[in-house]
């Protein structure tokens, strides 16, 4: 009985691949009609696309593919003469039919009596491909007059690799010249990043700045490696911009990258090197100011070093607020430091009688307090959303010295 009912089920298995060798008969019958039903073309293949007796099959996936370039050429030629045939569904056609055609390509051998290699579809594979290379950046232009920024993206994507597929041979399509394929590429990342598609956002940029395409192709691109949270490729985009354009913010950038991984070393190198060019440039002495001042929280490292690296912060801070007086950040942060220097200075001054430590107060202290306040009061009128922390500290500062107006004055423009 039991070998009745496995010879049954194997006769259930060949049935199935009779019957899926004879939809694909089908498929290929209805696509050399005058007017073919692609539609009705698609569905049948997808079923044998997903059936194990055909999913192997050359001959599946070239159908599939020829009917996707076949539904984008009728529905074209609708609308160049004026129809209005569905834009949307051409497209993802066209852009489908060519991952089948790539698919069916490395499959399509065919071993003959002699051993012999050939192949049977391989020929009008590369013929559909390379038959019109600018309906892919047509499709990509409907997907993206739809909103279908990831469709946009892929038929582009498509759009700019035939050129480089060396199976084409001389039907390969030649390269547009690098500013039209920069600007093409920067509108991908564009399409890519709507689609919250980040990778491919970043390599889309960073595609497009390589060919020229200016500073914000890398900006994006180091914004997509940023938002990602690649530290590879935030270091090459922001190396590779800073030699391009000698921009400040892509050093910075690579900096703060290796802060973030402890890199001091790294860091130090890079911002030595550029300040040599750039002695005087408020980016680059703020960042070295971060850095110095970050060292300090190292483990073992003596309260001589510790002071020495804000003694070095604190001037480094300084040298940037004098070299960009409108960088919020390094004001912010050399008011801070001003602030904390009265502040030890007072926790060290415990051994002072009270008149000594009144003298202190009014020669040392006050005087500091009030520089660090007008430091801090200076960044929050330059983005005194970007810098919240310079509230509390001013509040403090001016409870320190004793003036409550400003103190109350800084209370309310906190709730602004």
């Amino acid at each position: 009985m039991k070998k009745l009912l496995l010879l049954a089920c194997g006769l259930l298995i060949s049935g199935a691949a009779v019957a899926q060798e004879q939809v694909l008969k089908e498929a290929e019958r209805m696509l050399k009609v005058e007017v073919p039903d692609h539609g009705k073309v698609a569905t049948m293949l997808k079923g044998a696309m997903a059936d194990p007796s055909t999913a192997n099959n050359v001959k599946t996936w070239f159908l599939a593919g020829k009917n996707g370039f076949q539904t984008w050429q009728t529905g074209y030629e609708q609308y160049m003469q004026g129809a209005n045939p569905d834009k949307v569904n051409m497209s993802r056609a066209l852009v489908e039919g060519y991952s089948y055609l790539m698919k069916a390509l490395p499959m399509d051998t065919i071993v003959d009596d002699k051993g012999k290699v050939k192949t049977k579809y391989s020929k009008e594979i590369v013929k559909l491909i390379s038959s019109s290379p600018s309906s892919f950046h047509d499709a990509g232009v409907f997907l993206y007059e739809s909103n279908d920024m990831a469709g946009a993206y892929h038929a582009w994507e498509i759009y700019q690799e035939l050129p480089t597929l060396a199976f084409l041979g001389k039907a390969a399509p030649a390269f547009d010249p690098d500013s039209v394929r920069a600007a093409d590429l920067y509108n991908m990342g564009i399409f890519a990043y709507q689609a919250d598609m980040k990778p491919e956002a970043m390599s889309a940029f960073l595609r497009a700045g390589r060919l020229g395409h200016g500073e914000v192709a890398y900006d994006n691109a180091l914004a997509m490696a940023s938002a990602i949270g690649d530290p590879e490729m935030i270091a090459e985009v922001a190396n590779e911009g800073f030699s391009k354009y000698g921009k400040q913010a892509y050093i910075a950038e690579l900096i703060n990258l290796y802060i973030r991984n402890k890199e001091y070393d790294k860091a130090m190198e890079m911002l030595d090197r550029s300040l040599a060019a750039t002695p005087n440039n408020a980016v680059l002495l703020y960042s070295k100011g971060v850095l110095v001042e970050n060292q300090v929280n190292e483990e073992g490292i003596s309260q001589e070093k510790i002071d020495a690296a804000n003694a070095e912060a604190l001037d480094l801070y300084k040298q940037a607020s004098e070299a960009d007086p409108n960088n919020a950040e390094a004001h912010f942060h050399y008011g801070r430091m001003l602030a904390n220097r009265a502040y030890t200075m007072s926790d060290n001054a415990t051994d002072l009688s009270v008149s000594e430590y009144n003298e202190l107060k009014k020669n040392t202290l006050d005087p500091l307090f009030r520089q660090a306040a007008g430091e801090l009061e200076k960044c929050i009128e330059l983005d005194k959303e970007a810098n919240r922390q310079a509230f509390s500290i001013l509040k403090n500062i001016y409870y320190n010295l004793n003036d409550e107006a400003n103190m109350n004055r800084i209370a309310e423009l906190e709730l602004d």
